[in-house]
């Protein structure tokens, strides 16, 4: 006798993958999460490029210390034989080639040498990626390191050649610094420049002077071109070794921009 089979219920199961509503939700949480972490990330990435370039400011007003101090004298080259210079004297110009190592402290086998700013070492900002040309032989003044745009940071122009007046005439003249600089500590010594700016105008980039009485020759601004860029703020190196930032440097009661040696 034959018994009547059952009805069997067939339950049909799903393949592996995923519909096109769960691949549409985790394309959102993705971009979510995406928009909350980039600009957390983006904001580290800028404090540790101004980090880097605040140690490097440091860096370079630790080194002029010893440049300047007769104790911890470093070699100054030229400067230590130089007419009209005693042994305790100095020029900034000296002390910039001795940062950038050319001149009279080139130590390489080539007159010329090309390489990365990255290779410059403290005297290179972290943020700038360029190409330079070191000239030995040659002042920074004169194009010693190229292109101006790649310059990072500028000197006080007033530590090299300061205003003065002779018979009621705006001039400038050169200077001769000692240790006697670095009784000034709220001397601003170098500060973050925008090369590109100078190239504009064609003038060096490593040298930089606020405006200040209208009629010197640095009183219209023309050898002005800071880097304001970090949260809206000049990074400055000050002859005592520290380093501050401002929103309007210009401002700072403080800090001896006018100063001449």
């Amino acid at each position: 006798m034959n018994r009547p089979q059952r009805a069997h219920n067939t339950i049909q199961t799903r393949q592996g993958g995923f519909t096109l509503l769960e691949v549409l939700v985790t394309v959102a949480i993705t971009i979510v999460l995406i928009a909350l972490l980039l600009p957390a990330l983006v904001s580290v990435r800028s404090r540790s490029r101004a980090f880097n370039c605040q140690m490097n400011l440091r860096s370079v007003c630790f080194d002029f210390e010893a440049f300047a101090s007769p104790v911890v004298m470093m070699d100054r080259g030229d400067d230590e034989t130089a007419p009209g210079l005693s042994r305790d004297q100095f020029r900034l110009e000296t002390f910039l080639e001795s940062q950038y190592q050319i001149h009279e402290f080139w130590s390489r086998p080539s007159s010329r040498m090309v390489m990365s700013t990255r290779e410059l070492g403290v005297m290179a900002c972290p943020e700038v990626n360029e190409t330079v040309q070191l000239q030995s032989d040659t002042a920074c003044r004169d194009g010693a390191v190229t292109p101006p745009q790649a310059v990072s940071y500028s000197m006080n122009l007033r530590l090299d050649r300061a205003e003065d007046t002779v018979n009621g005439i705006w001039v400038t003249r050169p200077v001769r610094l000692d240790d006697l600089v670095l009784q000034v500590p709220s001397l601003p010594l170098v500060w973050d420049t925008d090369g590109a700016v100078a190239a504009e105008r064609s003038i060096t980039a490593h040298y930089s002077a606020p405006p200040g009485d209208a009629a010197a020759p640095y009183g219209r601004g023309r050898e002005w071109f800071p880097a304001i860029g970090r949260h809206g703020q000049l990074q400055v190196g000050f002859v005592s070794g520290e380093v501050l930032a401002a929103t309007e440097p210009l401002e700072q009661a403080s800090w001896q921009w006018t100063y001449n040696p």
